[in-house]
């Protein structure tokens, strides 16, 4: 084999390998993309990662080409002319060029990740700081309120003991026991805020009547110390709805407890449903003060408590609302309100019916590709 014929040889086969190469990388670019659009929001990281290797990708798949074509031309497979084109100095610098400017982006990406990623982490330590804050706050108040009255309850019954008469020891006795509720259920609505930031709240859905949702938690509000009247507002033969018993009743409750806390004694609290195309609509109504503009962005902010016209010191550690948007949002369904300041608000969430849920379902069964 002459000198002459092996350059020729090696030329072909150099081409050929840079051909394949341009295959290659375009593939290996194309799962690049795949993969950032995939993992986009979910790990930033690994995006981060992804970015640099598509530059780097991209990078090489030029290359290819121009070297690709470079050699090509020289095997008179295409236009010759094109390899003294790409024999031009200015020319021979472009995969040089494309090494100093991928090297210059990929730096870039990584820096602009590494601030981004500093940036984060402010805002977390802020975020952490400030949840620090108000959890002391709720300490300091909320929780000592309810321990100072049980202790100093059980100090007198004890220190005063068989000198008490009976209306007075059972008056103490209830006092305990209701501020024991109460510190229960603080303790709880932190035990399902947890849950909530976590994105772990159990609920165990099932078919259930919004009737008999409604209805519960009238009968276990219209408790004799209740100072409001209440109403329920369903209207008739609406269909079940998935949803834990549990949670939503524990949903009604929150939302029937601040219309009372912030309603004048002896108005009107309804409670209702109402249907709402593939879902069931439920609300509490008052005729309490409203909520003043400002505060209804944070509304349904953990620790955020509405001021009281009526009572600054009413007790509450701003959690209702917000467990209350988390065991909504937690069966699929949607919160809103709407408020008239002085003259009351209706909170409202939605939850889907059962046969909404079916037709759903069937649908997107019809819709999914089929082998």
């Amino acid at each position: 084999m002459t000198e002459l014929s092996i350059d020729r040889y090696m030329t072909y086969l150099t081409a050929i390998i840079y051909w394949a190469l341009v295959v290659c990388w375009l593939a290996i670019i194309i799962f690049y993309l795949r993969q950032y659009i995939r993992f986009k929001r979910i790990y930033p990281l690994l995006t981060t990662l992804l970015v640099v290797l598509f530059i780097d990708g991209t990078r090489t798949l030029i290359e290819s080409i121009y070297f690709g074509a470079r050699y090509t031309a020289r095997t008179g497979l295409i236009a010759p002319y094109i390899h003294d084109l790409l024999d031009l100095p200015q020319y021979v610098l472009i995969p040089k060029t494309l090494n100093l400017v991928a090297a210059l982006v990929i730096i870039l990406v990584i820096v602009r990740r590494w601030f981004r990623s500093l940036e984060e982490e402010q805002r977390h330590r802020r975020a952490i700081e400030q949840f620090r804050t108000e959890l002391i706050s709720l300490a300091s108040h909320e929780l000592r309120s309810p321990l100072t009255s049980i202790r100093g309850y059980a100090h007198t019954l004890v220190r005063e003991f068989g000198r008490l008469g009976e209306e007075t020891q059972k008056e103490f006795l209830e006092g305990i026991a209701s501020e024991a509720e109460r510190l229960g259920h603080l303790i709880s609505d932190l035990l399902d805020m947890s849950q909530i930031d976590e994105g772990r709240l159990r609920v165990e859905r099932r078919a259930v009547r919004p009737a008999q949702l409604c209805e519960e938690a009238v009968r276990t509000t219209a408790h004799p110390e209740l100072k409001h009247a209440l109403q329920l507002e369903v209207t008739p033969d609406l269909p079940e709805v998935l949803a834990d018993p549990s949670r939503i009743h524990q949903a009604l409750s929150n939302l029937l407890s601040n219309a009372a806390k912030f309603s004048p004694e002896g108005t009107e609290i309804t409670v209702g449903a109402r249907r709402l195309n593939d879902s069931v609509e439920f609300y509490v109504k008052d005729q309490g003060i409203g909520i003043p503009r400002e505060e209804q962005n944070r509304l349904f902010s953990r620790f955020h408590r509405v001021s009281n016209a009526r009572s600054p010191d009413t007790p509450g550690a701003g959690l209702g609302l917000y467990v209350t948007k988390g065991i909504v949002e937690a069966h699929g369904g949607a919160m809103s309100f709407h408020t008239d300041l002085g003259r009351g608000s209706t909170f409202s969430f939605t939850l889907p019916t059962v046969e909404g849920r079916i037709r759903a379902e069937a649908s997107a069964a019809e819709d999914s590709p089929r082998d």
